[in-house]
């Protein structure tokens, strides 16, 4: 373990990366208090905590977890899952937030400190999924089977600037390129919003996803992340492959995706 820690308090979106810490701890025999988000709980994880060591919260209940996770001894906080479909509750932690997210530049990542922010001051050591599990991230190289032709190639070298200067307006971290040109940028609602968006594109067959971190991102709790989902939407959009960065992406159930990717031969490429 890169440091040292006797009880997680786990921050839960929606997805399966939180069932993986829930596994991760029962496996080391490492005590779980669980902050279940509103409106984004896997039933899954359910099953994987016990009964007094999880609540439901509402996203906006930042002390109400804080008095949690003290309660019941909690030293460090993993921060993992999605909140789309988070049900929100006015709360006084949500106006204080609010006030201070008026003199941020970059909202989303602002908010995302911000929350880790008060966590550290309320005593916790805040981690990424990737400190605690290392081997879930993409690593350098061609992951599948199935093999990147020249072609794509190309356009992997032509779309990692342009997707990291993307990234570097804060509007997202993926982009859609074919014959080295960007055919469309994702948006607030996502990665597979973005693949089924540029697949109506006259001419789309063949290209690829390049999806990076941005400069600012506080990936303690924002990571990018691979799962099979994506993997089927390119499958269904006749897109050849998917780029990420090695070291800095997470892959979700990485049997699964690579198995997924090479069914339908789609490659994936660290880089």
């Amino acid at each position: 373990m890169p440091f040292e820690f006797s009880h997680i308090g786990l921050v839960a979106g929606d997805k399966k990366l939180p069932c993986l810490i829930a596994k991760f701890a029962k496996k080391n025999k490492i005590p779980l208090t669980v902050a279940g988000i509103n409106g984004c709980v896997n039933p899954e994880l359910l099953k994987l905590c016990k009964k007094e060591n999880f609540k439901k919260i509402f996203i906006s209940e930042l002390s109400k977890t804080i008095s949690f996770f003290k309660i019941n001894g909690v030293d460090t906080v993993v921060i993992v899952g999605g909140v789309n479909t988070a049900k929100f509750k006015f709360t006084f932690d949500l106006l204080r937030m609010a006030f201070k997210l008026l003199f941020i530049k970059n909202k989303y990542d602002g908010i995302l400190r911000l929350v880790i922010s008060e966590f550290e001051k309320a005593g916790f050591k805040v981690v990424g999924i990737q400190d605690l599990m290392p081997e879930l991230l993409v690593q350098k190289g061609v992951m599948t089977d199935v093999l990147p032709s020249l072609k794509n190639m190309d356009d992997v070298k032509f779309g990692i600037p342009e997707a990291l200067k993307f990234a570097s307006t804060d509007k997202g971290q993926s982009i859609i390129v074919k014959d080295k040109k960007v055919i469309a940028t994702e948006k607030f609602s996502g990665t597979d919003e973005l693949i089924s968006r540029a697949s109506k594109i006259k001419n789309s067959k063949g290209a690829i996803l390049v999806k990076v971190v941005k400069p600012q991102q506080e990936v303690r709790a924002d990571i990018p992340v691979l799962g099979v989902n994506t993997i089927k939407s390119l499958a269904k959009a006749c897109f050849d492959g998917v780029v990420v960065q090695a070291n800095k992406t997470i892959i979700e159930n990485k049997d699964e995706v690579i198995a997924e990717a090479n069914k339908h031969n789609i490659f994936v490429l660290g880089v």
